[in-house]
């Protein structure tokens, strides 16, 4: 358990660990095929189940341990921002050294300001992306946080349609501003919505009280849509929050399920996946410019040698970044950031199904 989750006295959901694993873990073996020229593009949707997860965490969390607006947005940073930049700045250097190692890192000035300051822009080769590619969702999460936000300056008993409209006319916003869909104003921001809903689910005992029947069927079902999209090859930007988003609400639905009945798990992979669902946020960071430089270094390889080479470096590489610079930095910054009173656990008036619930998640989970 980290240190944020330390001073909150928390414990993790097994389920939420996994899934950031199995989240981390596609995205790194999409890229993989891709850079070898090999079709995985479903794996893509690893992002789609973390925005749900995001979603979940934010809310429940957030019911919790009530905070002001500046906190909660303090918190945020301190959590995502020390190794983003860090991973930002060491892969500008890298491309700067070896630009042809780095092909899809554009070291220039301003576009390595906007990247850090997570301000959505096009990139000098004119594409939606920061600096550091797989950083685009970051932008996403930050516009997420900056909704959380405001949602709690408002009234508790007005934050769910404040969130809610905020999200709703972004996505639809993007609808009639193409420039504005492809940088931030999407539909995958819906998804944050839709963890939202199943933090509430969550919060009153909705899920824990379906048949045990679901917690399977639901998984299943979420990763047969996925399995049928990868078959017929359906991907479609435009239609990607309405084609991977139900499956991975599905799935996360699912997985929380399973974790209700107590159908998790204790051996070894669970123990696995739960230790790569704490690594997942550096995996994810390293794992592009680590399998594109893989690549340069090994054109001669055949793809089916080379991707699941240059995927388990990533993997190998993001449990490093996370084991000595991830936690290092984490544990500086949190000694740095004192929590306010505000952040204190405080679920008075609550049922004793709705304090269970929402004691049990560690908000560095999102």
């Amino acid at each position: 358990m980290n240190d944020a989750a330390n001073l909150f006295g928390t414990r993790k959901l097994a389920s939420i660990q996994i899934l950031r694993a199995a989240a981390a873990l596609s995205v790194a073996l999409f890229h993989a095929a891709q850079w070898s020229h090999l079709d995985f593009a479903v794996g893509a949707a690893g992002v789609d189940v973390f925005f749900v997860i995001s979603g979940f965490v934010l809310w429940t969390a957030c019911e919790a341990r009530p905070s002001g607006p500046a906190a909660f947005l303090k918190g945020r940073a301190a959590r995502i921002l020390p190794l983003y930049w860090t991973v930002t700045l060491v892969a500008a250097g890298a491309a700067l050294l070896a630009p042809k190692a780095l092909p899809i890192v554009l070291p220039e000035a301003r576009h390595l300001v906007l990247s850090l300051l997570l301000v959505p822009h096009t990139d000098p080769a004119g594409g939606p992306f920061p600096l550091l590619p797989t950083g685009w969702t970051l932008t996403y999460e930050a516009f997420f946080y900056g909704v959380m936000a405001v949602a709690l300056a408002a009234p508790k008993d007005r934050r769910l349609q404040v969130a809610s409209g905020l999200l709703l006319a972004a996505s639809l916003l993007g609808f009639g501003y193409h420039g504005w869909y492809t940088l931030l104003a999407n539909p995958m921001l819906l998804q944050f919505l839709a963890g939202i809903a199943l933090a509430r689910l969550w919060a009153r005992g909705r899920l824990q009280r379906l048949p045990r029947i679901c917690g399977p069927l639901m998984v299943a079902a979420g990763l047969a849509v996925l399995a049928v999209c990868q078959a017929s090859g359906l991907r479609d930007d435009f239609l990607r929050p309405f084609v991977w988003g139900p499956p991975a609400a599905l799935i996360v639905s699912g997985a929380l399920k399973l974790q209700a009945d107590g159908r998790i798990g204790a051996g070894w992979l669970t123990r696995a996946l739960v230790a790569e669902g704490d690594a997942s946020y550096s995996l994810y960071l390293v794992q592009a410019p680590v399998i594109a430089v893989f690549v340069w270094l090994t054109p001669a390889w055949p793809a089916a040698l080379r991707m699941p080479a240059s995927f388990a470096l990533a993997v190998a590489v993001g449990w490093l970044c996370w084991r000595f610079v991830e936690r290092p930095l984490g544990s500086a910054v949190g000694r740095l950031h004192h929590l306010p009173a505000a952040h204190r656990r405080h679920r008075g008036g609550l049922r004793a199904a709705e304090q269970e619930a929402l004691a049990a998640v560690d908000p560095d989970l999102a």
